[in-house]
């Protein structure tokens, strides 16, 4: 008699959740809103209405800040976030905002500092929460609405969001807080630069001048490359190199009492499993009978 073989089962895959789509679907924005330009010949052109991100700055700004809302509100429902990180993103959005208007010689300022800590210590998505929302209540404070304000909001997001990633691998090389603060120093001369090298692109695929500097459709990478590496030396550089230096100076002096206190506030409202506690800090696993000898 022959046995019948069950049934297979349909191989069922997890969907995403609403908080995975939204993060990826912000960072795809992000990404076509500056490409755009580069993509588009039309674009450039001075009587075309995309020129300058006429059109679709403000359709992109009201795209950004929908779909952070909808993150927002899917890490709370899933977990991701609760009432106390929500109140630590707001207080710390704030803080930064108001720091922003704050200006220091050469035009730098101490925003980028604590959009750096904030975020490695609360995680990726709350760091691109943390820095989109903190620049955009600074444009609210400052005045400074304009088509670049989604391009200042989606490099500040990015750069909360790679300041993140760096924790899980401080905590596996198991870096004391001193080395922390050290990596956050390179983090923050290397932002410095980063954030005037990718806020840059927004315009310059509209500007004129001279032939070493100026973009044209249809140019090579590598030319465009080697144009923009120009354009960028002779246009910031300068001024992204002191906002290096301020970055490096504050996370250097503020960065490890500053940090000590978020991480410890984190795990305060963060439940974790004891082996997962003694990983993160070192901790060894107390020995057998110890329970006993102290019972």
């Amino acid at each position: 008699m022959a046995l019948e073989r069950p049934a297979a089962r349909p191989l069922r895959l997890p969907l995403p959740s609403l908080g995975d789509v939204s993060f990826v679907a912000l960072n795809l924005l992000g990404l076509l809103a500056y490409l755009h330009p580069f993509l588009s010949a039309e674009a450039t052109q001075p009587d075309s209405q995309w020129f300058a991100h006429n059109t679709d700055g403000p359709l992109v700004f009201a795209a950004v800040a929908a779909l952070c809302m909808v993150l927002l509100v899917a890490e709370l429902t899933g977990g991701g976030l609760n009432s106390k990180s929500l109140a630590a993103l707001g207080v710390l959005a704030a803080f930064a905002a108001v720091l922003r208007t704050i200006t220091l010689p050469a035009g730098a300022n101490l925003y980028f500092f604590l959009v750096i800590l904030g975020s490695y210590a609360f995680g990726v998505r709350m760091g691109f929460l943390l820095g989109a929302l903190s620049f955009f209540l600074s444009a609210i404070v400052t005045g400074g609405f304009g088509p670049w304000l989604p391009f200042q909001m989606f490099a500040s997001a990015w750069m909360g969001a790679s300041a993140a990633m760096l924790r899980p691998a401080a905590v596996r090389l198991r870096l004391p807080v001193r080395g922390e603060v050290a990596l956050l120093v390179a983090f923050g001369v290397a932002w410095g630069l980063l954030f005037g090298a990718v806020t840059n692109l927004w315009s310059w695929p509209f500007w004129a001048g001279g032939p070493d500097i100026t973009y044209e459709p249809g140019l090579g990478l590598g030319e465009a490359i080697r144009r923009y590496w120009n354009y960028y030396l002779v246009t910031s550089f300068g001024w992204d190199l002191l906002r290096s230096a301020c970055n490096a100076l504050a996370v250097a002096v503020l960065g490890g009492p500053l940090l000590r206190a978020l991480v410890r506030y984190r795990q305060r409202f963060q439940w974790q499993p004891v082996e997962r506690i003694r990983e993160n800090t070192g901790l060894a696993a107390p020995k057998s009978g110890s329970a006993d000898r102290h019972g």
